[in-house]
């Protein structure tokens, strides 16, 4: 091997050694700073180039939060990275900040060149000796030589391995957050990932979770999207699609008095479900108030009487109105 060859060779694996010494590093970090330094890599799907360890937005604070309980599992780095972008649509890696233990990171370059340097002015002043003066010397030389060359070598897969790992789609992570419990989720981070998965059927659950979230705080206007996009799919089930023209028909009348729109809603959830009980109480509570339909409203409320398992909390109430209305009482 000439000079100049061993020259070229001596920096590359130092190179090559000082990037694998970096990775080693800042792969186990302390606990306490696992979390922001994880946070810091990845970019906020709902903010301008911001980290999530420094935005002040929900959906970050969620995605930290998050973070934080996976540290505290033992889960690993690339583990918990790979959850995040999974499971939100939008979220990348930043560019590893040059600050705390990653700033070796970025100086590992320099560093190692300036290695390289010293090594070749070191070599150059000391020249192997000729093989019939110090053969053992040349061999020392090329042994160590050859042990640098494959630590370098293993050093160059690791960080490649690091590097180029494979990850799921945007949408991977849906069946996850759909399945998990949607109570610890934020009404704005489950608008995220329903946005970036709109065409998603599995994102059904997601959106009835947050539309009663709206429904029950009288938020109608945020409800019915959501309400209407589940109605409205074909890959809806029975269920989902009767439970979504119930609210939508109860919205039209109670949020805007369009009785004939309500009606008509909770028809189609009749032809889905016949025997849908709430279905059949707001149909006739719309003919009553809505529509002066005393008979109309009477029929229905008989019917649902008529069902042996209705509870009896709810027996009371339906019987308490038909009372009203065959008493000729104004609906309140």
């Amino acid at each position: 091997m000439s000079e100049r060859v061993r020259n070229v060779a001596s920096i590359a694996a130092i190179a090559a050694m000082a990037v694998l010494l970096v990775v080693l590093v800042v792969s186990s970090p302390a606990e306490s700073d696992r979390v922001d330094q994880i946070g810091s890599g990845i970019k906020c799907p709902v903010c301008q180039g911001e980290s999530i360890a420094n935005s002040p937005a929900q959906m970050a604070r969620d995605m930290m939060a998050l973070v934080e309980e996976r540290v505290a599992q033992g889960v690993s780095d690339a583990e918990i990275v790979e959850e995040l972008l999974s499971s939100y649509s939008g979220a990348v890696l930043l560019d590893p900040p040059a600050r705390g233990s990653t700033l070796l990171l970025w100086l590992a370059p320099l560093a190692a060149l300036a290695v390289g340097m010293i090594v070749i002015v070191w070599w150059r002043s000391h020249p192997p000796a000729r093989p019939s003066a110090g053969g053992e010397t040349s061999k020392t030389r090329v042994l160590v030589g050859g042990l640098i060359l494959a630590g370098a070598l293993a050093g160059v897969v690791v960080v490649a391995g690091f590097l180029l790992q494979d990850r799921e789609g945007p949408n991977a992570g849906v069946a996850n957050l759909d399945n998990e419990d949607l109570s610890q989720v934020s009404n704005e981070t489950m608008e995220a990932v329903i946005a970036a998965n709109l065409d998603n059927p599995q994102i059904n659950g997601m959106r009835l979770t947050l539309a009663e979230r709206y429904f029950e705080a009288g938020d109608y206007r945020g409800a019915f999207p959501h309400y209407l996009a589940v109605a409205d799919s074909p890959q809806s089930s029975d269920a989902e699609a009767t439970s979504s023209l119930i609210r939508l028909g109860w919205m039209a009348w109670d949020g805007n008095g369009a009785a004939e729109t309500a009606i008509g809603l909770l028809d189609q959830a009749l032809v889905i479900d016949p025997a849908s009980s709430t279905a059949l109480y707001l149909k006739g509570q719309v003919l009553w108030c809505g529509m002066a339909d005393t008979d109309g409203a009477a029929r229905l409320f008989t019917k649902i009487l008529e069902e042996e398992n209705l509870p009896n909390d709810s027996r009371t109430l339906v019987q308490a109105d038909l009372d009203a209305v065959e008493n000729g009482e104004t609906c309140t």
